[in-house]
């Protein structure tokens, strides 16, 4: 992920040198025409990315459907 400083200096908009945040391994470059935007950025700053993961270090989801904890039976 890299950023770049921006300047507006009236109607000139100067693009300044980009810099190296964090390195990512985001899907599609991070645009991807059938997934959209492969990452966010929040007001304060932080990120949202999704990531590729290596096939070994992938774990099952377990999804749990219709949890009621509150009925007793």
């Amino acid at each position: 992920m890299m950023a770049a400083p921006i300047a507006v200096r009236g109607a000139a908009v100067e693009p300044g040198t980009p810099v190296a945040l964090f390195p990512t391994r985001i899907y599609g470059s991070g645009v991807d025409t059938q997934q959209s935007r492969q990452y966010d950025v929040t007001r304060d700053g932080r990120f949202l990315i999704n990531t590729v993961l290596d096939d070994a270090t992938t774990t099952p989801i377990t999804l749990i459907q219709n949890w009621q904890p509150d009925v007793k039976q």
